[in-house]
Order: C-alpha cells, then sequence, then structure tokens
C-alpha cells in the first residue's frame, strides 16, 4: 500500500514524513498562539487540538522519529487522512467560516492530503517493531518439545 487512497506518486519517505509531521503540529501551536492573540479563542483551541493530534500520531508511530512506536506507518497513514478530514471541516463545526482563520484549517486540510497522498507508507525504514511476523512452525514445536520435556 503505497497510498492509501489516491494513486500518486510516492515520493515522501518515512524519514521525511516524520519531519513534516513535527513541523505541522509546531505549526498548528503556532497557530493557536496567533489566533488566541485575535481572539478568536474557538479557532485557538481547535488549532492546538489539531496540533496535539498530529504531534500524538507522530509520537506513537513506529518510524524513524517516533518515540512510542504503538502502530505502523500504514495505521500513521490512515490518521493522516482523519486529520485532514477533521482540519477540512473544522471552520464549519466552530461556525467560524466566515473569519480568516477559516482559511487556515481549510489549507491545513489541503495540505494534509496531499501529503498524505505522495508518502510512501510502505517504507519501513527506521522502523523498530517487527510486524506481522508468520510463525516458524518448527521453532515453535522445538518450545513445545522443551517445555514437555521440562515438565516431565
Amino acid at each position: 500500500m503505497a497510498g492509501i487512497l489516491i494513486d500518486a506518486p510516492r515520493v515522501i519517505n518515512a524519514r521525511t514524513h516524520s519531519v513534516i509531521d513535527y513541523i505541522h503540529a509546531a505549526t498548528n501551536f503556532a497557530a493557536g498562539v496567533v489566533f488566541r492573540k485575535r481572539d478568536n479563542v474557538r479557532a485557538s483551541n481547535a488549532a492546538f487540538a489539531l496540533g496535539a493530534g498530529v504531534l500524538a500520531n507522530a509520537l506513537c508511530t513506529d518510524y524513524p522519529l517516533g518515540v512510542f512506536r504503538v502502530y505502523s506507518f500504514k495505521t500513521h497513514g490512515i490518521l493522516d487522512y482523519g486529520v485532514a478530514a477533521a482540519s477540512a471541516i473544522m471552520p464549519e463545526l466552530l461556525r467560524i467560516q466566515d473569519t480568516p482563520e477559516a482559511g487556515y484549517f481549510r489549507g491545513q486540510g489541503g495540505g494534509e492530503t496531499v501529503i498524505a497522498a505522495i508518502s510512501d507508507y510502505d517504507d519501513n525504514t527506521g522502523a523498530k517493531r517487527i510486524r506481522h511476523r508468520v510463525p516458524d512452525r518448527a521453532r515453535l514445536a522445538r518450545r513445545a518439545r522443551a517445555r514437555l520435556r521440562a515438565i516431565a
């Protein structure tokens, strides 16, 4: 699964995507501060929440800059599309569609969609957890025999 929804060239590898994710989170936190100074509390809270979601997704992904490595880069990609949709719909949900901040959220949604579309979610470079390992029947049989001998 190079791309999840869109058939586009996959030019962003896992390492580059991880850097983009942390920049994306920081951008949302900065936007939250700017929106707060403009007295748009709804937009500010939404930007902080969006930044927290992007940061949590980055921290929990098993890729080069992931910290907790809870789930795969493919799962991260599915969540990226969710973040993109949430960003794009945010102005309508918050009833701020007629403010300058609405353009920010729509832009974030579009940008996130493009990044997700051109990321190679099959790139396991930097992954530290072994996933989907097929059990070796001979190894399992040896373990079972060893356990039986230990019991007897």
